[in-house]
């Protein structure tokens, strides 16, 4: 656990709420600070459109990198 989370639990049990309900409570603080890293909908929309993009440059390289080696061969060809 966490300090925050232990000190809750701590809090919790010197209230007087029992040890079950006190590490219940803790948990599901855990739960909802876990589902604030998540990613939105939006978040991923954005990395979409960010790999989307980074995959066209590099196509577009790869593409220009095979031209450029072909004509090398027609131009070394003996």
């Amino acid at each position: 656990m966490t300090t925050m989370i232990s000190e809750l639990y701590a809090a919790l049990r010197k209230a007087g709420v029992d040890d079950d309900i006190a590490r219940a409570a803790a948990k599901a603080v855990i739960a909802v600070e876990d589902k604030e890293q998540l990613a939105t909908k939006a978040d991923l929309a954005d990395l979409k459109a960010d790999l989307t993009w980074r995959m066209f440059l590099v196509m577009g390289f790869m593409t220009t990198l095979y031209g450029a080696m072909l004509a090398a061969l027609k131009y070394f060809k003996p």
